[in-house]
């Protein structure tokens, strides 16, 4: 478990790193809200592909495990944090999806401009 999470915080900090030299163009809010909302859904993703491998390694565990039941429940609980994995993963997508599309920070058409001091 140590190592999946320690994997997960490499590929995070390496969007991070891509993202720091070559930021694009951040003028205003909106534009900042575009940048982040591409680089959440680049790194969801990833983790949905990680865990729908997950997954099949967990059930190829499953139908491998020739009878023995440690083997069977370890394979079956891995399908079921998977599955369970997945379903938080996407739930999380669409509400991101579902927040900036209703604030209508996720398009460039409607620019949120700061007041200003005169």
């Amino acid at each position: 478990m140590k190592k999946i999470i320690a994997l997960g915080i490499v590929l995070f900090s390496s969007f991070t790193v891509v993202y720091a030299v070559a930021p694009g163009e951040v003028t205003n809010v909106s534009s900042l809200a575009v940048l982040l909302t591409d680089y959440f859904n680049l790194a969801v993703q990833i983790m949905l592909a990680a865990a729908v491998v997950f997954v099949i390694w967990s059930g190829l565990k499953f139908v491998m495990s020739g009878g023995d039941e440690d083997k069977r429940k370890e394979g079956q609980s891995g399908i079921i944090y998977g599955i369970i994995g997945i379903a938080v993963m996407l739930s999380v997508w669409g509400l991101v999806a579902l927040v900036t599309g209703s604030t209508g920070l996720g398009t460039t058409k409607g620019t949120i401009t700061p007041p200003s001091v005169n």
